[in-house]
């Protein structure tokens, strides 16, 4: 194996970006074990099922919304529950753009114009608008870090290189490689990483290159792998920070482990979340896998308290007692989660507060889970 690969993607500075591929050789064999056998990981069932609900949440979510999949099902099914105009239009222009790559195969650059004009409709500035060329925008754009930004804050490619760049990315898109799913999975994320570096458009770059990548995965029969959004929302500081770190010494090898990992414990959760529904005393609902995946997700003690702040982050904010009622009791009831203990602490009223397992532990394969803490 060489030490480092150079790619054929060229930097601001007249480099180009490069791999060690000894860096995620470890986490990639994980991958490639793992998914042995896991069919129904593998087919486009699964990659449906898992876009138009937690993926079309966490891609949104990377970006700062906060919608929980039940307002996300309410908004495709056109109810008239949910008001904000705004939260509407996000969630439909994700779901339009998530139909629209899974019909369309092919990926150029009059392709990605019609899916950045669903997944940007209603929400670009009018002064943006302006000032976007036929393809691409015409004027400098600075890249925020953690929400805001820095005194010296990073920029996107020089709009009048953009054009350059962008055919770099498409003949790299295009050129095929040797390898599996996995394989594939790897340079869907180096896509994913060059289309943020040259952030062609004003706004919803993220969204885009996010989108681009689980495009080019469908495309390439890479199922298992469209699952990547979700592990990106729950440490989305660790995801701006590994961008950094790349664009500071072009060395994607970074983003690349970081993208395996993120993955390999999403799929951990998918495992585990088989196995429970599988012994559930009955049949668990959508909302009971939302809240057993937070509940997977969380670290140490878990709680109820624990859940609630949990949930909390990641959606609009619910009351611990609604929380408790219409999420923790249906599990315990099927018999998927465990009371282990009480503290002292209420979690609501004069009820203690719970200290929560899952029932069916031990039943967990730790070959197949190794990233995920129980």
């Amino acid at each position: 194996m060489k030490d480092i690969v150079y790619l054929d993607l060229k930097t601001t500075d007249s480099t180009k970006l490069f791999i060690r591929p000894e860096r995620y050789i470890n986490v990639k064999q994980e991958l490639i074990e793992f998914l042995k056998g896991k069919r129904h990981l593998r087919t486009k069932v699964f990659a449906k099922t898992v876009m138009f609900s937690h993926e079309l949440k966490a891609n949104n979510q990377i970006e700062g919304y906060s919608d929980d999949v039940e307002i996300i099902k309410k908004v495709i099914a056109r109810t008239k529950d949910i008001q904000d105009k705004d939260k509407r239009q996000r969630i439909l222009n994700l779901y339009h753009g998530y139909n629209y790559i899974l019909k369309t195969k092919e990926i150029n650059q009059e392709t990605l114009k019609k899916l950045y004009s669903i997944l940007s409709k209603d929400l670009l500035e009018e002064r943006d608008l302006k000032r976007m060329g036929e393809y691409y925008r015409t004027a400098p754009v600075y890249i925020l870090k953690h929400g805001r930004l820095d005194i010296e804050p990073d920029e996107g490619v020089i709009a009048s290189d953009i054009d350059k760049y962008m055919e770099n990315y498409f003949n790299f898109l295009n050129k095929d490689i040797d390898g599996d799913i996995t394989d594939e999975y790897i340079k869907s994320q180096i896509l994913h990483y060059y289309f943020v570096y040259i952030h062609p458009y004003f706004d919803v770059n993220g969204r885009t290159s996010r989108t681009l990548s689980m495009w080019y995965l469908i495309n390439k029969k890479s199922y298992p792998y469209i699952i990547f959004n979700r592990g990106i929302s729950f440490k989305d500081s660790e995801y701006t920070k590994v961008i950094e770190d790349v664009r500071k010494f072009h060395d994607l090898s970074y983003f690349i482990d970081y993208m395996l990992t993120t993955v390999k414990i999403e799929l951990e959760k998918e495992h585990v979340m088989q196995l429970e529904a599988n012994l559930a005393s009955d049949k668990l609902n959508g909302i009971d896998y939302q809240t057993l995946l937070y509940f997977l997700t969380m670290k140490g003690t878990k709680t109820v308290l624990d859940f609630a702040n949990m949930y909390n982050r990641f959606n609009d904010k619910k009351r611990v007692k609604e929380i408790y009622d219409t999420m923790i009791v249906p599990l315990l009831d099927k018999q998927v989660l465990d009371i282990v203990r009480t503290t002292k602490k209420n979690m609501f009223d004069d009820n203690s507060n719970l200290v929560l397992d899952l029932r069916n532990k031990e039943e967990i394969s730790k070959e197949k889970v190794k990233r995920l803490v129980l």
